[in-house]
């Protein structure tokens, strides 16, 4: 067997880097790059590539189409340590691990009987790493014999896990960039969501508190009011961004929150016709800004089309915690040949994923002739602080 030179090796390496360069798919590459190193072996040696999981503790499958799948299944999430094989070790200590013996080795006593049964008897792995250093997974050459390794043959290993190293990196660095790309989209998606919603709320205000002011002077009162109420539920939002000293976020309720939110809109005039019912709790710092968002996405459509601005419109916001989950039901009525939009808006689309992602809940719409329902469950602990 004719094994191929370092120079033939940096050659094929190359092609590989200008792959990666190209923003080739890393689970092609790095398929690639395994199956380089195993050519020239013709089945004696078999090779894989294994992920660090984003919580630094387990190995994730990358690249190893050679070996066995049952093999595969077990190292999948696998807990690095001390004596974790070659490569959960190797990944844990951040340095090469050369096992020449699996029967032996008390590195392999987790794992000796899975590696015997597919007749895998040494495994000398070595930490694939980022350029500050940090360990992102390993690469493993496995052989069907006890074996020591070359010189070159780590050399080769070494070669192979710096250029796996620079498609990995390369990869999750596009993914990160791709991630911030996305959330300056959605930030100005909503910036001009919530611009162009001020200026429908003040016009709406406006109608509100001219159909019961007597004179100027008390329409600008009113209007006046509504717009400073208006802001403080605004930084309920947006909280961060403004000059004034915010409310101790350890001790903000929901029903703080939500009457906040409500107060621009619902005035003395139509108190009669607005229901808030339920426990109130004290909620997580880290869920005000979504608990407010949602509750103020609920209330500007309440305003410019729902209950709100209609003169015998009714709102019903009710809420109960039941077997660790919170339920709402924010209930509208009194509106004239409601139905369903044909498209979601942005604002219906960013409280969906405050629901579901950040807290992991549901949303429904119920859109009944004379109003919607909407209803919200969510798990208690990702909105409350402690127990309600």
């Amino acid at each position: 067997m004719i094994e191929p030179t370092i120079s033939e090796l940096l050659v094929r390496e190359r092609d590989i880097l200008t792959r990666i360069a190209a923003g080739g798919p890393l689970e092609e590459i790095l398929r690639d790059l395994v199956l380089m190193v195993e050519q020239p072996s013709h089945g004696e040696m078999l090779a894989s590539v294994l992920f660090l999981s984003p919580d630094r503790k387990h190995l994730l499958e990358g690249a190893a189409p050679s070996l066995p799948k049952e093999y595969n299944a077990a190292i999948h999430g696998a807990e690095i340590g001390p004596r974790v094989g070659s490569c959960g070790t190797a990944a844990y200590t951040g340095e090469p691990v050369i096992v020449s013996d699996i029967a032996t080795s008390p590195l392999w006593d987790d794992f000796r009987s899975i590696a015997l049964k597919h007749n895998l008897r040494a495994c000398w792995s070595i930490p694939i790493k980022a350029a500050d250093g940090s360990v992102l997974g390993t690469f493993a050459n496995y052989y069907r014999e006890p074996r020591e390794p070359t010189g070159r043959d780590l050399e080769v290993i070494s070669m192979v896990a710096r250029t796996t190293g620079i498609a990995i990196e390369r990869h999750r660095n596009e993914l990160a960039r791709k991630r911030e790309e996305e959330q300056r989209t959605l930030l100005l998606h909503e910036l001009n969501h919530r611009v162009k919603n001020v200026f429908a709320l003040a016009s709406s205000l406006v109608a509100l508190s001219a159909s019961s002011a007597a004179d100027s002077k008390e329409l600008a009162t009113a209007v006046r009011g509504r717009l400073d109420a208006l802001a403080r539920a605004h930084q309920l939002v947006r909280p961060g961004f403004s000059d004034v000293p915010e409310t101790n976020a350890s001790s903000v309720s929901f029903r703080q929150v939500l009457n906040d939110i409500l107060a621009p809109y619902v005035t003395a005039d139509i108190q009669n016709r607005v229901t808030l019912a339920g426990p109130d709790f004290v909620l997580r710092p880290e869920a005000i800004t979504g608990v407010a968002l949602v509750l103020h996405e609920l209330a500007t459509n309440a305003m410019k089309y729902g209950c709100l601005h209609q003169p015998n419109g009714v709102l019903s916001v009710t809420w109960f915690i039941e077997n660790g989950s919170f339920h709402l039901a924010w209930g509208e009525s009194g509106i004239p040949y409601t139905r369903a939009p044909a498209v979601n808006g942005f604002g219906t689309t960013l409280t969906k994923r405050t629901i579901e992602d950040q807290f992991g809940g549901a949303i429904r719409y119920d859109w009944r002739s004379d109003g919607p329902t909407v209803t919200i469950d969510a798990p208690l602990e990702a909105i409350a602080d402690g127990h309600a």
